[in-house]
């Protein structure tokens, strides 16, 4: 059976152009124009200038005169132009001096190990040493500054202790004083209050004797008496007679005429004194 043939549709199928070769021509021509131009361009830049010449006039040319008439001098001088500054030369830097050549260390020889090893013990040991010693002063700078102190304290203690000290043997001879004054004023109170009463149970025993109106002289006799608490009389004695009977005997009747005698109350502190009691009775007539 047959292949069937494909056929290009109308709006497919390539038609003639008209004026493509007027176009092609046209464009040929442009370009042969700039082509042109580019080369004319290139070959103007890279054409050599023409050298220029100068010619080098030592002094200036005389100027012809033009006519008679002399040039007319210049009224006012030229004022001289200022001297340029002086450029004083720069002075030349000093150059520094050649530094010496460092001297060359020797290198110090190596010691030997038995020699350094003993020199650092030895070392050691002073430094041992220096330390015991700065421990010792140390220690023995504490005790005396320690001991100081410890002065220094009891010093103040036993100017303290003297200053109390005196002070209370001051207070104490005050008060002993005062004591002894005070008991003083009361053995002074007792005695006077004693003699009161003595005084009067004398007074009452005279009162109550009655001696002889022959008595002559001035007989004294001391009579012991013994006396209860109240005043009653439990006994009486003489202990040292006058040397007249008849006086003595009118004492003792009247202490016992006299009783009870005028004492101290029992509770008192002057009774005890009167418990007993030595009298003496001189005669007066």
């Amino acid at each position: 059976m047959p292949r069937s043939v494909k056929e290009t549709p109308p709006a497919l199928e390539k038609r003639s152009q008209p004026g493509r070769l007027r176009a092609i021509i046209l464009a040929v021509i442009v370009h042969a124009i700039f082509f042109g131009l580019i080369v004319f361009g290139v070959t103007w830049q890279n054409k050599p200038e023409a050298p220029v010449e100068a010619e080098l006039w030592k002094e200036m040319p005389p100027t012809p005169r033009t006519g008679s008439k002399p040039p007319e001098p210049d009224p006012t001088p030229p004022k001289p132009e200022p001297d340029p500054p002086k450029v004083e030369p720069k002075p030349e830097p000093v150059k520094p001096p050649p530094e010496p050549p460092k001297p060359v260390k020797a290198e110090p020889p190596k010691p030997d190990p038995a020699v350094a090893e003993k020199v650092e013990r030895e070392k050691r040991e002073k430094e041992k040493r220096e330390k015991v010693e700065r421990e010792k002063q140390e220690k023995e700078k504490r005790e005396a500054e320690k001991k100081r102190q410890d002065d220094a304290k009891k010093k103040a203690d036993d100017a303290k202790k003297k200053q109390e000290d005196a002070k209370k043997k001051q207070e104490d001879d005050r008060v002993r004083k005062e004591a002894d004054q005070a008991r003083e004023a009361a053995s002074a109170v007792r005695q006077k209050e004693f003699d009161r009463y003595v005084n009067n149970i004398r007074a009452k025993i005279q009162g109550k004797a009655n001696p002889p109106d022959n008595t002559t002289g001035r007989p004294e006799v001391v009579v012991r008496i013994r006396i209860l608490p109240g005043g009653e009389v439990l006994e009486a004695q003489i202990t040292r007679p006058s040397g007249n009977r008849a006086y003595d005997e009118a004492i003792l009747r009247g202490i016992r005429s006299a009783s009870p005698l005028p004492v101290p109350p029992a509770d008192s502190e002057l009774f005890p004194q009167f418990r007993d009691l030595n009298l003496n009775f001189t005669h007066e007539r």
